[in-house]
C-alpha cells in the first residue's frame, strides 16, 4: 500500500532512540526526508549514522523541547533545510512512575513542561507553516496512563490527559486548515524507557523479564509485549494519505490491554 509518504518533510522529537529512532527509519524507508532531534550530542550523531544508512535525507539537532527557544530554532532549521513542513511526531519525553507522596510538585511540573508544554509549543511554532503550505499532521505519542489512571501512575495520569486536551482542541482549531492532530498510544511495549520499569506495581526481585512477562502478557489478549515498529506503523498510517479523515483521535497500539469502550 502506498502511504503517500514519499517527499514529505517529518520532524520527529525524541528521535534519538527507542520509538522516535525507529519511527524515523520507517519514514526514511518510505521516502520522506526526515529532522530528529534529542538532548544527547552523541546519541543524536550515532543515530543520524544509523539513519544514515536507511536514507540520505536525514539530519539531525540537538535541542531541548522544554525550552521554548529551542522549539523555534528547530522548527525554523528544519524548514530552512527542507522548504517546508508537512508532519510533526511529538514523541519526547518519559514515564512518571510513583504515587502522589513519591512525586514532589518539581518533577511533576519538569513532567509537564516535556511533555505538555513542548507539545503546546511545537503547535505554536508548526501550525502557521501548515497553514501557509494549505494542510499537515501533527501527531503526539501518549502513553496510556491518561486513560488507565491508576495510584502507582497518577503523575503521568495528570500530564497525559492534558496532551489529550491539547490533541483534542488544536483538532478542532486548526482542521479547517487540512492540518490533521491525532495522537497514537502505546502500552505493554518493549522499548528502552520499559526496560526498567517495574510491572504492575512489582519489582524484578531477581526474576528475568522473561519470567515477568509471563504474569505482564495475561493482561494482553495477544498474550505478548508488543515492540516499537509497532508503534511506527501506527504513527506512519496516521500520517498517511490514507488517514485523512481521521482528526482528534487517539488510536491504542497496546494487543488489547486498554478495556474502556469510550
Amino acid at each position: 500500500m502506498d502511504l503517500g509518504l514519499r517527499g514529505k518533510t517529518v520532524l520527529i522529537t525524541g528521535g534519538s532512540s527507542g520509538i522516535g529512532k525507529v519511527t524515523a527509519k520507517r519514514f526514511l524507508e518510505e521516502g520522506a526526508l526526515v529532522a530528529i532531534c534529542g538532548r544527547d550530542r552523541n546519541r543524536m550523531t550515532a543515530a543520524v549514522g544509523e539513519l544514515c544508512k536507511v536514507g540520505s535525507e536525514v539530519i539531525g539537532e540537538v535541542a531541548n523541547v522544554d525550552s521554548p527557544q529551542d522549539i523555534a530554532r528547530l522548527v525554523d532549521v528544519v524548514v530552512t533545510k527542507f522548504g517546508r513542513l508537512d508532519i510533526v511526531v511529538s514523541n519526547a519525553g518519559t514515564h512518571l512512575p510513583g504515587t502522589i507522596e513519591d512525586i514532589s510538585v518539581q518533577r511533576l511540573e519538569q513532567h509537564f513542561r516535556t511533555k505538555v508544554f513542548a507539545l503546546w509549543e511545537l503547535a505554536r511554532q508548526v501550525l502557521p507553516h501548515m497553514r501557509k503550505q494549505g494542510g499537515g499532521r501533527l501527531i503526539a505519542i501518549i502513553g496510556q496512563a491518561g486513560k488507565v489512571p491508576g495510584d502507582q501512575v497518577i503523575g503521568s495520569a495528570a500530564v497525559n490527559i492534558a496532551q489529550h486536551a491539547i490533541v483534542k482542541s488544536l483538532a478542532d482549531y486548526a482542521g479547517k486548515d487540512n492540518i490533521l492532530v491525532n495522537a497514537v498510544c502505546p502500552s505493554r511495549i518493549a522499548s528502552p524507557l520499559t526496560e526498567h520499569l517495574a510491572l504492575n506495581g512489582d519489582e524484578l526481585l531477581g526474576r528475568s523479564f522473561e519470567q515477568q512477562q509471563t504474569g505482564w502478557g495475561r493482561q494482553v489478549p495477544l498474550g505478548r509485549r508488543g515492540v516499537v515498529e509497532d508503534i511506527a506503523n501506527a504513527v506512519l498510517f496516521v500520517a498517511s494519505e490514507r488517514a485523512s479523515f481521521l482528526c482528534g483521535t487517539n488510536i491504542d497500539v497496546d494487543g488489547g490491554y486498554q478495556r474502556t469502550i469510550l
